[in-house]
């Protein structure tokens, strides 16, 4: 079963942006195949440029789009058809996507902006008997 996790952020001490960047390189160390799943192409555009510049001393492998020739471990779009198999969903978006199940784990955040979409997205895990934890962050 899916085992979902909502990290709640403290504005004082994180910036959802960066903290989206440390989930992707700590993903990409263990080795599991990610979708970071945006609310727009503004927004994937966006993060696609701070998973190059957020740590100096690391790399950490993705694109917006799904590749023939490469296996993207860290997929960034905003459509939640990344087109194979992947283990991990980041999830940005105001919508929980109808392939949900198919994750092994799901990473939601919540920040002061989205307190109330995050509600809604734990009561829709929650109702249909899902794993959740919470980490204050």
């Amino acid at each position: 079963m899916t085992r979902i996790d909502f990290y709640q952020l403290d504005p004082q001490r994180h910036q959802a942006d960066k903290v989206v960047c440390q989930l992707c390189q700590k993903a990409y160390e263990k080795q599991q195949k990610t979708l970071l799943l945006t609310q727009s192409p503004d927004q994937t555009s966006h993060l696609d440029r701070q998973l190059w510049v957020f740590n100096d001393e690391s790399f950490v492998p993705h694109d917006t789009e799904q590749q023939d020739a490469f296996d993207t471990p860290i997929l960034i779009n905003n459509s939640s058809d990344s087109g194979d198999e992947r283990q991990l969903l980041i999830n940005l978006s105001e919508n929980i996507p109808d392939n949900f199940a198919q994750y092994e784990r799901i990473i939601e955040l919540v920040t002061e902006e989205n307190k109330q979409q995050a509600r809604q997205h734990y009561s829709f895990y929650k109702e249909r008997g899902y794993p959740l934890n919470h980490h204050n962050l």
